[in-house]
């Protein structure tokens, strides 16, 4: 196990002492930089096995995830990525509740045989993902530009998703291996409107991305979000559901424009690079 550790290394490499107990299987590895791409690529370079598994630190793993991961491996050998289950946590509270999550299908998916169109249901997300050491050496590492803990919030795993995609990587999926999104659940409108807000600022991004390697899924991607902002608006006929769809607009657009204006794309790694690195990417 590599728990990599950002911000106050002292508290963070105590906890991971005490809670390893001298296990020599677990190791701690302080990173400089912040954001969880960062993060998961620090761990991909430390790492020696032959599959990588990912989880995120406000999640929990079920005690058989590891070895439903196995067995999928093993009955599955050209399947490179597996995603599982990310579950919500029994509710502590009344009211508006945000917490990302996903429960996919039981299926494999192959871009070239399936023409690129995925499964009904397929998907799966950053926090509960393995890959075969081999998927790196194809696709590469994590965007770090992108993701928790950077200017544009989210869209890390659906961009290395596309990339995988791109470079024929066969993926499954399977909801027997399932993670907990223990600390991932937030309650009240002020943490949802967050929430909303970072998603729009991080697909604005990964949007942009997409426009920047000349996919038209780029730009289609901004005009389905025109649309459905305006459309759920005036869809309802409220005016609070017009507000929230042009904000939420406004945090795309702008996130979308900044990333064009302020980053190139490395073509040969398929990440992004800031055009001036005098300036700052926010």
């Amino acid at each position: 196990m590599i728990v990599v550790g950002q911000g106050d290394e002292a508290s963070l490499r105590a906890a991971v002492t005490e809670v390893s107990q001298g296990d020599p299987r677990i190791r701690y590895i302080h990173n400089s930089l912040f954001g969880a791409s960062s993060a998961r690529n620090t761990g991909i370079r430390a790492a020696q096995g032959d599959m990588i598994a990912f989880i995120d630190d406000d999640c929990t793993a079920q005690s058989d995830w590891l070895s439903v991961l196995g067995r999928f491996f093993d009955d599955e050998p050209r399947v490179g990525l597996v995603g599982g289950s990310v579950v919500i946590p029994a509710r502590t509270q009344s009211g508006v509740l945000v917490c990302p999550h996903v429960n996919p299908p039981e299926t494999v998916y192959d871009p070239v045989a399936c023409n690129y169109k995925p499964p009904a249901g397929w998907d799966w997300i950053g926090s509960n993902m393995t890959m075969r050491r081999e998927v790196f050496t194809h696709v590469g590492l994590f965007d770090e530009v992108l993701g928790p803990g950077t200017a544009y919030p989210c869209g890390e795993d659906t961009d290395y998703k596309f990339r995988a995609e791109a470079a024929h990587v066969v993926m499954g999926t399977t909801p027997r291996a399932v993670v907990v999104h223990t600390h991932g659940i937030r309650y009240g409108l002020r943490a949802s409107l967050r929430i909303t807000r970072n998603y729009a600022i991080g697909n604005g991004g990964f949007s942009a991305k997409l426009t920047m390697a000349n996919d038209v899924r780029g730009v289609d991607w901004l005009h389905k979000t025109v649309r459905q902002c305006y459309n759920d608006g005036s869809r309802f006929l409220r005016p609070d559901r017009v507000l929230l769809g042009l904000r939420r607009l406004w945090y795309f657009r702008r996130a979308y424009d900044r990333l064009l204006h302020d980053y190139e794309l490395d073509t040969e790694q398929h990440i992004l690079r800031l055009k001036n690195r005098q300036n700052s990417p926010g």
